[in-house]
């Protein structure tokens, strides 16, 4: 059942990949040191984490609303790449495919409650503009299209 879930999800991220690129914002890489706040908070997406999760996510957004993972949200983030900060532009079908890459090592991590969920996958990528603005994230999150319905944390521990 869960290797169905993925699958359709699998089809439905890459159809969404298709219409969806990181927003303009100017964004810098993400920091190893940054403290998060007290949840929930807003939080700008250089600062996102690994296993953040977040109510009312919207992918084009530079900023989201960070929760805790035992209450009601609709994404949570379940990879991250980061390409070094030298790099040129690799252009927008190498970032799609390096975000195909990170969601298809990161859906591993997900848990069993996973399965008790219709998830989508979702990743975002720099823009030209935001790449000359330092942006270097590839992120894959996991997603739901039906609101603020995980209320639970998807990734193993």
């Amino acid at each position: 059942m869960v290797g169905v879930l993925v699958l359709i999800g699998v089809v439905i991220w890459v159809l969404l990949n298709l219409l969806g690129t990181r927003p303009e914002a100017a964004v810098t890489t993400p920091s190893a040191t940054a403290t998060p706040g007290p949840l929930p908070r807003d939080a700008n997406s250089k600062d996102f984490q690994v296993g953040d999760c977040f109510a009312d996510f919207d992918p084009n957004a530079s900023e989201a609303r960070a929760v805790a993972c035992d209450t009601e949200h609709s994404a949570q983030l379940i990879g991250v790449h980061v390409y070094p900060g030298e790099d040129s532009f690799p252009g927008t079908n190498a970032l799609r495919d390096k975000g195909r890459e990170v969601c298809k090592a990161s859906v591993a991590k997900l848990n069993d409650a996973a399965g008790n969920y219709v998830l989508l996958q979702q990743n975002v990528y720099p823009s030209t503009t935001s790449w000359d603005r330092g942006d270097r994230r590839v992120d894959c999150f996991i997603v739901v299209d039906s609101g603020n319905t995980i209320k639970e944390d998807l990734l193993q521990k």
